[in-house]
This record gives C-alpha cells, sequence and structure tokens, in this order.
C-alpha cells in the first residue's frame, strides 16, 4: 500500500514537473494580456474626459450678480454657456438648485495606468504587441519587454534601449526579433503620442559589447536587445532604429 501511494506520488510529481513551463508560460502571457487591457482602458477613458471636457453646458441664474446694501441678487433670467466636463446621464444625474441652477458633476478620473509601464512596442511584420516596463528587473522581463535604466527616453536625442527575453513559445516577447530587418517600422505608444522608428541595422554582439547601448548624441535611435541563439545563448541580438522625422 504505501508503495502504491509512493509511485503515484512520484508520476503526480513527474506531471506537475512536464506541466510547469507551459502553466507558467500562460500566467505570464495573461499577466502581460491584463497590463495591456489596463492600459487601453486607460487610453480610452482620457479619450472620453478630453471629449466631454470641450463640451459646453448652459447655465442660468449666474449673471447680471449685482450689490445690494451688502447683499447679492441675481437675474434667473440670464444665462452663460460654461465650458464644463461632463459625466454620462446614465453615470450621476444633474442637480438643480433651489434658484434654478444645474450643477453638473464633474467626470471621474480615468483609471489609474499600469506600475511603472512606458507605453506599448509594437512591430507589425512579427505581429509583436508588447507593454514596457521601466527597468530591465527579471520580475518585469519575465512579463514583458523593459527599457534599460540609464539609456536615452522615447523621441528624445539619445538611445532609448529596450530589453526582453527570447521565449521558446513562437511569437512570444522577443521570440521573433531575428525577422526583423532594416526597412521595418518599430512602433511605441506613450499613450499621449506615438513614436516611429524605421530599423537600420541588425547584429549580433557579445554581451560585453555595451556601445551598443551608447548614443551619438544627436540621433533619436531605438535598440532592442535579446539573447542569441534562443538556446543556450552566447551572444546579444541587436536590432537598431531611428526615429523618422
Amino acid at each position: 500500500m504505501i508503495r502504491r501511494m509512493f509511485a503515484l506520488l512520484l508520476i503526480l510529481l513527474g506531471v506537475c514537473v512536464f506541466m510547469y513551463p507551459t502553466i507558467n508560460d500562460r500566467y505570464e502571457s495573461y499577466q502581460q494580456h491584463q497590463i495591456l487591457k489596463q492600459w487601453q482602458d486607460n487610453m480610452q477613458a482620457m479619450d472620453q474626459v478630453t471629449g466631454e471636457a470641450n463640451e459646453e453646458v448652459p447655465i442660468a441664474g449666474i449673471l447680471n450678480t449685482t450689490s445690494n446694501g451688502g447683499g447679492v441678487t441675481s437675474s434667473s433670467e440670464a444665462s452663460v454657456m460654461v465650458s464644463e466636463p461632463l459625466v454620462s446621464e446614465s453615470a450621476k444625474p444633474p442637480i438643480v438648485s433651489d434658484t434654478g441652477v444645474k450643477v453638473v458633476a464633474t467626470a471621474k478620473p480615468p483609471p489609474a495606468k499600469p506600475k511603472n509601464m512606458e507605453g506599448v512596442l509594437s512591430i507589425d511584420k512579427i505581429d509583436l504587441k508588447l507593454p514596457i516596463l521601466t527597468g530591465a528587473t527579471m520580475d518585469n522581463m519575465k512579463i514583458a519587454v523593459a527599457s534599460i535604466a540609464n539609456t536615452g527616453k522615447v523621441g528624445a536625442i539619445g538611445n532609448y534601449a529596450i530589453a526582453g527575453h527570447r521565449n521558446l513559445t513562437y511569437g512570444k516577447n522577443f521570440n521573433r526579433l531575428d525577422e526583423v530587418v532594416p526597412g521595418d517600422v518599430i512602433e511605441v505608444d506613450t499613450g499621449s503620442r506615438k513614436y516611429v522608428y524605421s530599423v537600420e541595422e541588425k547584429l549580433v554582439v557579445l554581451p560585453t559589447d555595451v556601445w551598443v547601448l551608447q548614443s551619438n548624441g544627436s540621433n533619436r535611435e531605438i535598440t532592442l536587445i535579446t539573447c542569441d541563439p534562443m538556446v543556450d545563448p552566447t551572444h546579444r541580438l541587436i536590432v537598431k532604429g531611428k526615429l523618422v522625422e
């Protein structure tokens, strides 16, 4: 009986070990999807608030206030068009005061952006769309790609460097980065602006070749970095692009 239980436990343990890479891969993909969804929800909410803030709301009973023996009287016949942020009627009905003034509540602030997220990296050539997290730490790179500290900023003069794992799962993270060639397009969406880079160079270097992170001080560049080859990597695959003016 004890031997049978021990054998069953070993089989169960073997199944868990065998399934762990698949389960872990799916969990990381789920986290990545949730970050992108939160980012998209935030951007949509900001667009809605911006559009509503430009609408005009009539407010009566505000004009022609005059001093009368220390008191203030108002004319209920006057009206003025005042720009106010709105919320949908279904979200919160307007409040009408005793003087007939229509008070409109301000819109709720948009949901918070995902923590440590700088934007979204897209490369249509390889069907890539990934969140860019701040700091190329192990935890960040398990989920998505990440910017390297002390390099440039997106869209600015300098070298904006982004690192990512080259997972064995097809299409995940920088798995297909080797398919990118000069002339392909890299896009970074920060939410407020989209930056388009044109790939100019692809090369393989040693891990010690940190010069690929340096800037020439005049160009607005982007550098994507991953391991090469995918199995037992000894080098780094580098894709460099320049901002399209």
